[in-house]
């Protein structure tokens, strides 16, 4: 299963690195600091059950370079939904599911006419998380 993470902060880094740590094939989408810092150094996290840190990951700030995915993992402020939501397209295949992880009842009636109704999957994350630095 090929999986985007589009927000790869605190809640996308958090769950992306634990499912890459367990093997998955997951693909970071980032910008800033945090994409700089993932691609020279990896992702780290220092919490939860044991620390984890990922010398290597797959992280891009274009989604048009992943190619297709069977899930995307949504974990984006809710005031950039739709720019980070259209830049989606390329990652999209008839199969793909969205699952928002997104503050606000709001999110996945924001997402279906982007997606479709059969792409969206509600989520919602109980971790509590915080960016001590980029990467």
């Amino acid at each position: 299963m090929r999986i985007a993470v589009m927000g790869s902060g605190g809640v996308g880094g958090y769950f992306g690195a634990r499912l890459a740590h367990a093997g998955a094939d997951i693909h970071f989408i980032a910008r800033g600091a945090h994409l700089a810092a993932m691609r020279e150094s990896g992702l780290a996290v220092a919490g939860g059950p044991q620390p984890i840190h990922l010398p290597k990951v797959s992280v891009t700030d274009d989604p048009a370079t992943i190619g297709p995915v069977d899930l995307v993992m949504f974990c984006i402020k809710l005031w950039d939904t739709d720019i980070a939501a259209c830049s989606l397209r390329p990652v999209m295949a008839p199969h793909t599911g969205v699952i928002s992880f997104q503050n606000g009842v709001q999110k996945d009636d924001m997402l279906r006419p982007i997606f479709g109704e059969g792409a969206i999957m509600g989520g919602v994350a109980y971790v509590g998380t915080s960016i001590g630095r980029p990467g």
